[in-house]
């Protein structure tokens, strides 16, 4: 255990000690991006890694100081030898303990995140500032060297944007979802922020980036500033994790292309411009995120509604079934008891009124089998929904002298769950009935289809009616389309509720009206088998759980 704790404290040691010297060439006054590096380093790493943090840092510190290096001095030398990272930590820490600035692993406060980012590079420049002063410049210098208050400004926004360079990529990188690296990197492929960084931001900073090399210096500051377009764009979008991306980027095209002149106006003007922007950028990639969790969170609940009411259908439907089935049952029984009565007490009733009685005895168990009937069909239980479909709603149709035609498509109707086989039989009892009450028809058909698109199963029902004379026909009235109600088990639902009961399945209800016909069409999804494949990665937006906040 003690040696795995010195491995990490050598490995800690040793990348911080490469990207330090990787980013140093590109470091300077006017952009600070190792000020990033420090304090991302500080914010998440664990306090016990702090003093490998400082050893990295004081080697290259010293090599910098050296008069080779910087001939400023010997109070230059000592000043500048004292590893910046020292400043920092207390600010870090009191910002961590007294302003919650980590509440929880994955939830970041971000007002705290900013008091601590403006307090750092407060103090570094505060640490800096005095060691300018006691420069000593080297003799026959051509232009000597002369300290100016707008210097110290120059110097606090150099170290703001270079923090905000590197920092929010660091916590999008400690705020990604945990996942195994070949998971991450499935989703990092087919992940839209990715995708489309590639295909716009990327290309639109490089070619900026070229015009702001061959441009004069009033262009440039049109072009530096419509190089935080795209990352506008982006982080609308996205969120916070797109902010931190697409202005890092922005940044690294303007500053690198910034000659380091420390008492330019313009060059305080485009780093003023550049620090309010990515921060009012970042703020609002945070206020979306959020909005975004509220809304994912909506689809969510909403989801999950639909699936309580799918369970409660699925198992209203399993109670009229078993209630059927008792019914069923208990109708048998009845009819063998009325039966045997009639026969041992038949010599002693008058003929009329024996027949009578067994005439009433059928017309109840007619009733019976009718109610049993409407509440699940025989077919269906024995000979599953294309059966119920055919037999049951065309023996209704039948009795009610309207012609019809059932028609079977597709293939893995079979597939789909039961509750989608009760949802399509009961949509098609309600819109025989909705279509039968527009007016009276020859020819009612019924086409089934069934289907396998993108891994999820789906059904199409469609119900048509025809009248091949209209004059012809029989009038259709209102009790008529009681009956035929009542046979089915349908409640009369209209266009609406049928649209309701479609959009219940994740699906969608369409009629079409045309001289003679009338038809209406309805898509079910089987939801139970619906395979989700949502992108999550340490760039994207997660909506749920919010990792940053405002406070």
């Amino acid at each position: 255990m003690t040696e795995n704790k010195w491995l990490r404290q050598v490995a800690v040691f040793v990348a911080y000690a490469a990207a330090y010297l990787l980013l140093r060439p590109y470091t300077n006054g006017i952009w600070n991006v190792i000020g990033g590096l420090r304090l991302s380093c500080l914010l998440l790493l664990p306090y016990r890694y702090w003093p490998a943090l400082v050893l990295a840092e004081l080697g290259p510190q010293i090599y910098y100081s050296t008069p080779e290096q910087a001939p400023f001095g010997l109070a230059w030398q000592i000043g500048n030898s004292i590893p910046a990272i020292l400043y920092a930590m207390p600010v870090v820490a009191w910002c961590k303990r007294r302003l919650g600035l980590f509440p929880s692993k994955r939830l970041v406060r971000a007002k705290a995140l900013l008091i601590c980012v403006l307090l750092t590079a407060a103090v570094w420049t505060a640490a800096v500032v005095p060691l300018l002063l006691v420069v000593a410049q080297p003799e026959n210098t051509a232009h000597p060297y002369q300290f100016h208050n707008i210097q110290a400004v120059l110097l606090f926004l150099g170290r703001y944007v270079g923090i905000l360079t590197i920092l929010p990529l660091a916590l999008a990188f400690k705020l990604r979802e945990p996942q195994p690296w070949r998971a991450r990197l499935k989703s990092w492929t087919s992940s839209q922020l990715v995708h489309e960084s590639l295909i716009l931001l990327i290309p639109t900073l490089a070619v900026l980036f070229w015009v702001n090399r061959h441009v004069s210096a009033d262009i440039k500051q049109i072009t530096r500033m419509v190089m935080l377009l795209p990352a506008a764009w982006l982080t609308m979008k996205h969120g916070w994790r797109a902010a931190a991306v697409g202005t890092s980027a922005a940044m690294i095209c303007i500053f690198l292309d910034m000659e380091p002149n420390y008492e330019a106006l313009d060059v305080i003007g485009t780093q003023a411009f550049v620090a309010f922007s990515v921060t009012c950028l970042f703020a609002l990639g945070i206020r979306v995120t959020l909005q975004n969790a509220a809304e994912e969170q909506e689809r969510i609940d909403a989801k999950a509604a639909a699936k309580v009411a799918q369970q409660g259908m699925y198992l209203c439907e399993l109670r009229m079934r078993q209630a059927a089935q008792t019914l069923e049952q208990i109708s048998g029984n009845l009819q063998l008891t009325q039966t045997r009565l009639l026969n041992r007490f038949k010599h002693m009733l008058p003929p009329i009124e024996g027949q009578t009685y067994y005439k009433q005895m059928a017309n109840a168990q007619s009733q019976v089998y009718q109610l049993v009937e409407s509440m699940h069909p025989t077919a269906w239980r024995e000979r599953g929904l294309p059966a119920a479909l055919r037999e049951t709603i065309g023996r209704s149709l039948d009795e009610a002298g309207i012609a019809y035609r059932f028609e079977l498509h597709g293939r893995g109707l079979s597939q789909l769950s039961p509750g989608v086989h009760a949802a399509i039989y009961r949509l098609a009892c309600e819109t025989v009935v909705y279509v039968c009450a527009k007016q009276a028809w020859s020819t009612i058909t019924i086409s089934l289809r069934g289907g396998l698109t993108h891994g999820q199963r789906w059904a199409t029902l469609r119900v048509e009616g025809r009248a091949d004379d209209i004059d012809a026909l029989p009038m259709h009235g209102k009790l008529q389309n009681q009956q035929l109600a009542a046979k089915l088990g349908a409640n009369n639902l209209g266009a609406m509720a049928l649209r309701d009961y479609a959009r219940l399945y994740d699906g969608e209800l369409h009629t079409f009206t045309k001289p003679g016909a009338f038809r209406v069409t309805a898509l079910v999804h089987d939801v139970s088998q619906q395979r989700t494949q949502e992108p999550h990665d340490g760039l994207t937006s997660r909506p749920a759980p919010v990792e940053l906040y405002i406070r």
